[in-house]
């Protein structure tokens, strides 16, 4: 027990977590003096309680003045420790290129049909020579598709004069094996008659096409010297209906013919293409 008289004070040192300590200090007042009450103590009573109470002070007096200082947590939060958010590099699934397959290379197949050319029932009607223009000087040398014909196919040299008139040549006749040296007496035949283009195809054409279709100097032999008499024979059909009197050029005749209709996109009926395709088989 304390007397009365005892006043101290108390430094209380409360800690919260991690935070700084936070001194409380308690004051009691101590200008109170400590003396035994002398109505209530005998003599050695008085000793006794006098020791006692001097050894008491004395402690207090030690425990105020000790440096020691009491902790009073006040609320101690439990440290939440959170797991790392741990984020998976992205992985991409790896790209696979299919593997390159390459077309095989091959070869076209050998056309089925020797000919080779569209199969078309003829246009009727509306056939005109004057469609197809006459001859005329393609490259203003002063000689026409005519004269420029002649001068290509004479065996022998020709000599060219004025409005190139023509002297000396000699030419053959491939439709039936006649010999000249008349060329007045020949005619340059188209090898596909233009009556015959106009049905396979021409009648669609501009005015240009046909005259560049009837005056053809790009190949050889799609315009040729003949006789007249062989030409007039002929007239305008197809090798299924007329083939030149001469068998040693029906091979030649049929090549030629398909490679007219083949330059121009000219079309072919069925009896044509039948005939040509017979006829190649023998050559």
């Amino acid at each position: 027990m304390f007397g009365p008289a005892v006043a101290f004070s108390l430094l209380i040192c409360m800690s919260c977590g991690s935070s700084p300590a936070e001194v409380v200090a308690i004051e009691v007042d101590n200008s109170i003096s400590v003396s035994p009450s002398k109505s209530t103590m005998s003599p050695t009573t008085t000793s006794t309680t006098t020791t006692t109470s001097t050894t008491t002070i004395a402690a207090l007096t030690t425990a105020v003045t000790s440096p020691t200082s009491i902790a009073i947590p006040v609320e101690t939060q439990p440290t939440i420790t959170q797991a790392p958010n741990t984020i998976s590099p992205l992985t991409e699934a790896p790209t696979t290129q299919p593997p390159a397959t390459l077309a095989p290379i091959t070869q076209p197949p050998a056309p089925s049909d020797p000919v080779g050319l569209r199969i078309e029932s003829e246009h009727v009607g509306g056939y005109n020579r004057d469609l197809f223009a006459d001859w005329y000087d393609a490259d203003r040398n002063g000689c026409n598709t005519r004269k420029e014909v002649l001068i290509a196919e004479s065996l022998d040299p020709v000599q060219i004069g004025s409005s190139c008139s023509i002297t000396g040549g000699r030419w053959f006749s491939m439709y039936d094996n006649i010999e000249t040296t008349d060329s007045s007496s020949f005619d340059i035949d188209h090898m596909v008659p233009l009556s015959e283009a106009w049905d396979s195809g021409a009648w669609n054409w501009n005015a240009d096409q046909r005259k560049h279709y009837a005056n053809d100097l790009d190949q050889p032999f799609f315009l040729i010297a003949v006789t007249a008499s062989s030409n007039r024979s002929k007239s305008d059909r197809d090798p299924a209906e007329w083939m030149p009197p001469n068998s040693a050029y029906h091979c030649e005749y049929v090549r030629i013919w398909i490679e007219i209709k083949r330059a121009w996109d000219l079309s072919v009926d069925q009896a044509e293409h039948d005939y040509l395709a017979q006829k190649l088989a023998s050559c």
